[in-house]
């Protein structure tokens, strides 16, 4: 069952969700730059200890890159879900499949009304009347009147219209709303494997520098 709400996704579209996710995307991109600067600088530090220093580094390095590209396709992707979602919506604050069955029933109701009031307008009734000759006569009439009749019916129809719009909507809905889901679920699918691979990365022992045996693992 799906339930869409208009300002649920304008919230969203302006709550710093995505834009923390660009920020996290530029942020990484500084680190990149100073990681990648100290690792490649032509004045490099020598010595087996550097050199494993800066391959892990480099390890960490790749992983705020994955990180970069998760975050701005995590950002795309909510930003495109949401909007599809939205236009969908148009005109309607909210949408519910679980409310079908009862605009569908409301749906019955109305049609019916409509039937009942067209035929409310070929009925008719007999009066009886005193003629100019001061007999009494008996004639035909319509029993309701038809200028209220027909404006009840335009209403009614009016409704049925909003109504038939509804449900052909929301008969809908199930199917924009997987689409969007698909989206942000091909996003997150990566996140996991993403999270296993900076587990993986072990930090380097720590170095204590003593004079007489140089750098040791600690």
């Amino acid at each position: 069952m799906a339930k869409v709400y208009l300002d649920e996704i304008d919230t969203i579209l302006g709550s710093s969700t995505c834009s923390g996710l660009t920020a996290d995307s530029t942020e990484g991109k500084d680190i990149h730059s100073t990681l990648d600067s100290f690792c490649n600088a032509w004045f490099r530090l020598r010595g087996d200890q550097w050199d494993k220093s800066r391959e892990k580094l480099k390890q960490y390095d790749e992983a705020m890159q994955k990180r970069m590209e998760l975050a701005t396709k995590l950002s795309s992707a909510i930003n495109e879900a949401l909007k599809i979602l939205k236009e969908y919506l148009g005109e309607d604050l909210m949408l519910d499949t679980e409310q079908l069955p009862e605009y569908q029933k409301q749906r019955t109701i109305c049609q019916n009304s409509i039937d009942t009031l067209n035929s409310m307008l070929n009925q008719t009734e007999e009066y009886t009347y005193t003629g100019a000759d001061g007999k009494t006569y008996t004639g035909t009439r319509a029993r309701y009147d038809s200028a209220t009749i027909r404006a009840q019916i335009t209403e009614a129809e009016n409704t049925l219209r909003e109504l038939d719009r509804l449900i052909k909507k929301i008969e809908g809905l199930d199917e924009v709303y997987a689409k969007a889901e698909g989206i942000l679920k091909e996003a997150f699918a990566d996140i996991e494997p993403f999270k296993s691979a900076v587990a993986a990365i072990k930090p380097s022992g720590i170095y204590k520098y003593q004079p007489s045996l140089g750098a040791t693992a600690t």
